[in-house]
C-alpha cells in the first residue's frame, strides 16, 4: 500500500520555486491538522512565482505544435486523435464540432501545469462563459470559467467543481492568458482495494493559491459515467464541449 502521507516539500520542490514550497509550508496542514489551523474570516490572496517552462521530467502533453495534439491526445469517447485545431502555439476546440479531448498518458500524483485563455463575447452573447476545465485522472474537475470580478462559488473558476469554492476569485479579464497549477494527490488503497483516502489538491490560478489541501468529497461532473470508480492513475482531460477556450503549454510532472 502507498503511504499516507501527504505530498512531500520535497516532491513539490523538484517541480515549483521556493516560494511554493513556502507557500505551502505554511498553508498546507498535515493530515488530520486541518481543523487546528485558523482560517482568517476574510480570504487574503497567497501569490508565489511558479515555473511556466516544463521542468526536468515533465511529461510535455502540449507545447504548442499539432503532432503533440495527434500524438498525446485522443477525442474523449472514441481512439481518434484530437479533434483541436493547433495553430500558433495555441490548442483550440473545433466550433463545428466542440468535445473534451483525453491524454493518452495517465498520471497518479502530480503537478500539472495549464495556460488557458477564455473568449471574449459580445455585450449581446448570454450563452457564452468561458466554461472549461482540468479533470485530473479524468474524474475531478478543477474550474475554469470567464468568471473576474465575481464572488468566489462552487462552480466558478478554480473550484473543485460543484464540491469546493475557491478561496479567492483569481480569474483575469476574457482575452487574457492565464495558468492553472495544480498539484493533485490520487486517492489511497488498502490491500483489498477499497479507498482508504480520497484525491487532495492544492490549486494556483495565477500564482494565487485557491484551493489548499483540499479533498474531492467524489468525482466531479466531468466524469460524465465514464469513470464509475476511483483508480490509482487516469487521464488528463481538457473539456472543450462547452466554449472554445484555449490552452497552450499543458505539462505535467509525476510525483
Amino acid at each position: 500500500m502507498r503511504s499516507s502521507k501527504p505530498l512531500s516539500v520535497v516532491a513539490v520542490a523538484a517541480v515549483a520555486s521556493a516560494a511554493v514550497v513556502g507557500a505551502l509550508a505554511a498553508w498546507t496542514p498535515a493530515r488530520g491538522q486541518e481543523s487546528a489551523v485558523a482560517k482568517p474570516a476574510v480570504a487574503t490572496p497567497v501569490s508565489v512565482s511558479l515555473p511556466s517552462k516544463p521542468p526536468k521530467g515533465a511529461v510535455v502533453l502540449f507545447g504548442g505544435r499539432p503532432e503533440e495534439l495527434r500524438d498525446n491526445w485522443y477525442r474523449r469517447y472514441t481512439t481518434e486523435p484530437a479533434n483541436w485545431t493547433a495553430e500558433k502555439g495555441v490548442a483550440t476546440p473545433l466550433a463545428s464540432a466542440k468535445t473534451d479531448i483525453t491524454s493518452r498518458a495517465e498520471f497518479g500524483d502530480s503537478y500539472v501545469h495549464a495556460e488557458f485563455r477564455t473568449p471574449v463575447y459580445p455585450a449581446s452573447e448570454r450563452n457564452g462563459h468561458g466554461n472549461s476545465g482540468i479533470a485530473l485522472q479524468g474524474r475531478y474537475e478543477v474550474q475554469i470559467l470567464g468568471d473576474h470580478g465575481k464572488a468566489p462559488g462552487r462552480s466558478g473558476a478554480g473550484s473543485l467543481y460543484s464540491q469546493k469554492p475557491p478561496i479567492v476569485n483569481a480569474s483575469k479579464p476574457a482575452g487574457e492568458w492565464q495558468t492553472m497549477d495544480i498539484i493533485f494527490r490520487a486517492p489511497r488503497f488498502d490491500e483489498a482495494g477499497k479507498v482508504v483516502e480520497k484525491p487532495r489538491a492544492t490549486v494556483f490560478q495565477n500564482g494565487v493559491l485557491v484551493q489548499n489541501n483540499e479533498e474531492f468529497t467524489g468525482m466531479t461532473g466531468i466524469q460524465y459515467g465514464q469513470y464509475k470508480e476511483m483508480a490509482k492513475t487516469g487521464p488528463v482531460v481538457l473539456q472543450g464541449d462547452h466554449d472554445l477556450v484555449q490552452f497552450r503549454n499543458v505539462w505535467v510532472v509525476p510525483l
